[in-house]
């Protein structure tokens, strides 16, 4: 396990530069992005079109040219090189989910993830299925960094990720591809497209689809391994289309619908066929509207995700031998309305105002093959949210101000949790039947932001804002036993806040050098822990188990800084670098019953303190070629700090060859030194991954 900077990859990463500078033969540069580059357009923002220099903020665009030529297999890949974004994917592309840390806060659910504007981040756990986005159907990813609540409302605490998926540009155009990879992995996809748009009026159309399957790795490691440990396999599929008209060049439609199922073994078996595994079926609709209206444009978005979750779990108890086997059903509802309006009062203020409205269920029966225990639960989560930003330009439109502010309300209700038949194996020992009660809250999330343009090259801004999470129905409906112990359910537990104040800048030199470094201190309030109740019951082992409960109890610190560079080195290189430092701590911890633990002080959990990204690409007439480095310093696993997860850095390489702009062939190697490390939950990383891939465009 690599405890530090591995000087081996430092070597081979200043080797390769070397060969690079020396290389006769390099024709033109990679497109990391062009170093300069000041007219981009980002919808993420403002959730409307602005040009990226009128975003008071940091702001990441990743086009599709540039994720084609990244070692990644992932859509959450791609976010490792985005400075201070931390990606955790456990098991590599075996894992099905994977936790992003962005801004010294760790968890998924801290970060709303969007797919062509529609959240992704469901109400029952927060968490995000990466894989219902092929790589091949992303035309870009909008990053934004910093709390943005004050317009998208929940989730967006550390900031925004919004996939924005390809729009037809041709009568007819297709892409498919094959590949294969470590582990007996292989699959494919094939992507159509086309448009009759003619005179602002017309059809579009896509269909995407994309299969993957693998025989999996061991993921524990070798000294802990038994019988029990076999590969963690995966199969899985994805099917989408979207179908568009536009009436004219003021008004259109579209519609978008897409299946994704998968299988995904846990890498343990004991009698079972399958094992331990998990299989995921998502169903998901959506439909926009936009038009134009005089000097106001008009977004209308409903969507709907059905989530369809199957488990199997087998193990023994080391205490007594006792065998358990158990399946969970879990059905998942999220549905949604978002209406806003973006009115141009004039050339130099524009008002962005809307309403948003969402709906979470989940219904979820835990059954015991080996005993009679049968446990249901579930719950509801309503959000309605509205809001309204107004932009200013002054002093010749070189000072922009900002100002927003959004009010949410939330409400659960139906909240029940049945347990019939207890044997104790669920942590009851008599019959259960409960009914929780309704509880509501609300959130009030203002902005205010400065940015003033010396000149194209030259910007400095500052900005004040709030962001929220809210309780999860898991935490809210949910009880039975967890590793440590056994959870209860808590109908009364709040959302989480955040306030965040920052300064940045950004400057560009000679028309070849991109610095953007940035300043941040975030406050948390209300953060939701586990704490012990002081209970203890019997799960079914030799020892009674500690009850635990997640509440509203930490205020926390982030003190970071982050800095990110572009450098055109020559007309054909270009050199990326990023760097990050979080210092995230928990100020406070108050557990008004003081029965478990006292938190203050400690580490926040899944945050390294320094992030480090530097990468280098280059084309030449016989192939082309990009170097990634990255290096993740300690990070703590336990939220008593008892746990240290070693550093480690990985070096990533991919190789290409196009032909005539429609045949391609590539090598991507991640993890090239084969590095050994141990992720959050104590597995082994998959190690070496190669993959080889065929693709060809028509």
């Amino acid at each position: 396990m690599t405890k530090g900077l591995n000087p081996n990859c430092i070597i081979i990463l200043f080797i390769l530069i070397a060969l690079m500078l020396n290389n006769g033969l390099i024709a033109q540069s990679i497109n990391f992005k062009d170093t300069v580059n000041i007219s981009e357009v980002i919808v993420t923002a403002n959730r409307s079109s602005r040009n990226v220099t009128e975003v008071p903020g940091i702001v990441t665009i990743i086009d599709s040219k540039t994720i084609d030529e990244l070692p990644v297999q992932n859509v959450d890949e791609i976010l490792k090189y985005v400075a201070n974004v931390y990606v955790n994917r456990s098991w590599g592309i075996f894992s099905q989910n994977s936790s992003v840390t962005m801004r010294g806060l760790s968890s998924s659910s801290r970060v709303l993830v969007l797919i062509d504007d529609v959240p992704m981040n469901k109400s029952a756990g927060g968490s995000i299925n990466w894989h219902l986005t092929s790589l091949n159907d992303i035309d870009r990813i909008e990053v934004i960094k910093g709390p943005a609540s004050a317009i998208y409302g929940n989730n967006a605490m550390a900031g925004v990720i919004n996939i924005l998926t390809k729009n037809p540009t041709k009568k007819l155009q297709g892409e498919t591809g094959l590949f294969a990879s470590s582990y007996n992995t292989f699959g494919g996809y094939l992507n159509l497209s086309g448009t009759n748009v003619k005179n602002n009026s017309g059809l579009t159309w896509s269909v995407n689809s994309f299969y993957r399957q693998g025989d999996g790795y061991i993921l524990t490691p070798d000294e802990l391994r038994d019988s029990t440990d076999v590969k963690a396999r995966l199969m899985e599929y994805n099917i989408a289309a979207k179908l568009g008209y536009r009436f004219n060049q003021n008004h259109k439609v579209e519609f978008g619908v897409q299946v994704y199922d998968d299988l995904r073994g846990q890498g343990k078996k004991i009698y079972e066929e399958l094992g331990d595994y998990m299989s995921v079926n998502t169903s998901f609709f959506r439909a926009n509207y936009q038009g134009v209206f005089n000097n106001t444009i008009l977004n209308v978005l409903a969507f709907y995700q059905l989530e369809k979750e199957t488990k199997q779990s087998e193990s023994i108890s080391s205490n007594n031998g006792k065998y358990k086997l158990s399946d969970r059903d879990a059905r998942k509802d999220d549905y949604g309305l978002w209406i806003n309006a973006t009115t141009y009062l004039s050339s130099k203020n524009i008002l962005t105002y809307g309403i948003d409205l969402k709906q979470g269920k989940a219904d979820v029966t835990n059954i015991y093959r080996t005993s009679t225990d049968i446990l249901i639960y579930s719950g509801i989560l309503d959000f309605y949210g509205f809001f309204i930003q107004d932009e200013i330009k002054l002093l010749n439109e070189k000072l922009i101000f900002v100002a927003g502010a959004r009010l949410d309300f939330a409400r659960y209700y139906n909240g029940q949790l049945l347990v019939e038949n207890p044997t104790s194996n669920t942590g009851f020992v008599t019959p259960f039947d409960e009914d929780f009660i309704n509880s509501s809250w609300n959130s009030f999330s203002p902005k205010l932001a400065l940015k003033y343009n010396f000149h194209k090259f030259h910007s400095i801004y500052i900005s004040y804002s709030k962001g929220f999470m809210p309780p999860k129905l898991d935490d809210l409906s949910k009880s039975g036993k967890i590793r440590r112990g056994f959870k209860l359910a808590n109908p009364e537990l709040g959302p989480e806040y955040i306030t965040n104040y920052e300064i940045g800048t950004k400057l560009i030199f000679f028309d070849k050098l991109t610095i953007e470094p940035s300043f941040y201190y975030s406050l948390g309030e209300d953060f939701q822990y586990f704490v012990g109740t002081g209970d203890s019951v019997d799960t079914g082992g030799d020892d009674l188990k500690p009850v635990y409960q997640r509440r509203n109890v930490a205020m926390v610190e982030v003190i970071g800084a982050e800095i990110s560079t572009k450098y055109k080195l020559l007309e054909d290189i270009n050199l990326v670098g990023n760097y990050a430092f979080n210092h995230s701590t928990i100020k406070e911890f108050v557990d008004p019953e003081a029965l478990d633990k006292n938190l203050k002080g400690n580490f926040l959990i899944e945050v390294p303190k320094h992030m480090v990204y530097l990468g280098i690409g280059w084309k030449n007439k016989y192939f082309n070629a990009t170097v990634t480095y990255n290096y993740i310093s300690n990070q703590w696993n336990d939220d008593e700090n008892t746990v240290q997860i070693d550093a480690y850095d990985i070096i990533d390489l991919q190789i290409s060859k196009e032909f005539a702009e429609k045949f391609s062939v590539s090598l991507d190697v991640q993890n090239l030194l084969d590095n050994d490390y141990i992720d959050r939950k104590g597995y082994l990383s998959p190690g070496r991954f190669i993959t080889g891939e065929i693709k060809f465009k028509f």
